[in-house]
């Protein structure tokens, strides 16, 4: 008899991890659904240890899942039977690590097994909102409807992803073009106007000599500049290698004054979305609070879902314990108060997360529109300010001259 992991929940939340001989992994599941247990997660050990290579070779790419989620959810809504629709999904799939997995869930489907066992052995291409929404749909039998729900749910992130991408690349390729063309002109442009303003023996205007002492500090500090650069990046990322040192970085992110009411709001949005979409799929609330601090991708805003999580298992209200966290706004835990009064939750955090998508579009309109000027205004001063510099030491020297 096969041996196999498991993590699963149980109803007040704690989560239970363990090694459990069963026939199969639908066995398994149905055994821990007799104990009170919710499955998150079954893997078979040597399934897990065969995969782990290749899945390390390769990373996912989030637009093909969502490509063949959306597929296979339309196929699965026109009729077709799973085992053929898994079948259609796979030739369909652009990438070989998503290929290969859907190849390897098809054939744990046609050996007796369940779908979301199959794509939980592979957690780097499939999120656990994908899993835990398919386990779920299978226990309840309406997998067509859950797999119509998963689709939209991730044609949502995708949608809002490319909105962000979109607005951010102006500036940042305003900044990066802007930034490059300072760099050059501090460092090989203006160097060799000094040797000929210093040959000249001129009394050099003020603002040429701030402009060559400024160019001066720039080039002989640039090594040591770099070194900092390189050493800040390399604590950085040292610093973020603990989930606790991931936490404070991004609770950092979370307080800077424009880019943190960004993180926030985008946390939050993203909660939303996958939480509703969970609780509409028939997950309990615990485990699809698990489930969301697993995909909320914001180690800060991670941490206060755990929080709330242990607050509810405790007794109080979502509410209650989303209100302690200043990473969701007000709008928001109200409508999870009002969703909880009236018995309607996976509705109202629907609405909220679509209320938190529009208000992020509005924010990262302004904010584009904002930077965008001052960018350009900032980068014109100082051309200006180079040009004005340079002007006035020629000047100077041909006034001498004559």
């Amino acid at each position: 008899m096969p041996t196999f992991t498991y993590r699963a929940s149980d109803a007040r939340g704690r989560m239970q991890r363990g090694v459990e001989e069963a026939a199969s992994a639908g066995a398994l599941e149905a055994l821990l659904a007799r104990r009170g247990l919710f499955p998150l997660e079954i893997r078979a050990p040597e399934a897990a240890g065969g995969t782990r290579k290749r899945r390390a070779l390769f990373v996912s790419r989030r637009d093909d899942v969502t490509d063949f989620i959306t597929t296979f959810a339309a196929l699965l809504q026109a009729g077709l039977p799973l085992d053929r629709s898994l079948e259609v999904g796979l030739r369909g799939a652009a990438r070989a690590d998503v290929s290969g997995a859907v190849a390897a869930a098809r054939r744990r489907v046609r050996e007796g097994g369940r779908l979301a066992d199959g794509l939980a052995e592979h957690p780097r291409i499939f999120p656990p909102v994908a899993v835990g929404l398919i386990r779920a749909a299978e226990q309840g039998g309406h997998l067509d409807a859950a797999m119509g729900r998963l689709a939209g749910y991730l044609e949502r992130e995708r949608a809002l992803r490319a909105k962000i991408t979109s607005a951010m690349i102006y500036p940042l390729l305003m900044l990066t073009v802007g930034g490059g063309a300072m760099a050059v002109l501090l460092l090989f442009v203006l160097p060799r106007f000094v040797a000929l303003l210093q040959d000249s023996g001129s009394t050099l205007p003020r603002a040429t000599a701030v402009l060559i002492g400024a160019s001066e500090v720039l080039t002989r500090g640039f090594p040591f500049i770099a070194v900092a650069g390189v050493a800040l990046t390399v604590a950085y990322t040292a610093s973020r290698s603990s989930e606790r040192g991931r936490e404070r970085a991004d609770a950092f992110l979370l307080r800077l004054p424009l880019l943190g009411a960004l993180r926030a709001q985008h946390a939050a949005a993203r909660l939303a979305n996958t939480l509703a979409t969970l609780l509409a799929g028939g997950v309990p609330l615990l485990a699809a609070l698990e489930i969301v601090r697993e995909t909320t991708g914001d180690a800060a805003v991670a941490a206060d879902v755990r929080s709330a999580r242990d607050a509810v298992r405790r007794g109080e209200s979502l509410s209650e314990a989303l209100g302690r966290s200043r990473a969701f706004p007000y709008a928001f835990v109200r409508l999870v108060e009002v969703g909880e009064e009236t018995g309607q939750l996976d509705t109202l955090v629907a609405k909220a997360g679509a209320l938190l998508e529009t208000e992020l579009e509005r924010r990262l309109e302004r904010s584009v529109a904002l930077v965008e000027p001052a960018m350009i205004v900032v980068f014109g001063c100082i051309i200006g300010f180079v040009a004005l510099a340079l002007l006035q030491a020629i000047y100077g020297i041909h006034a001498e001259g004559f």
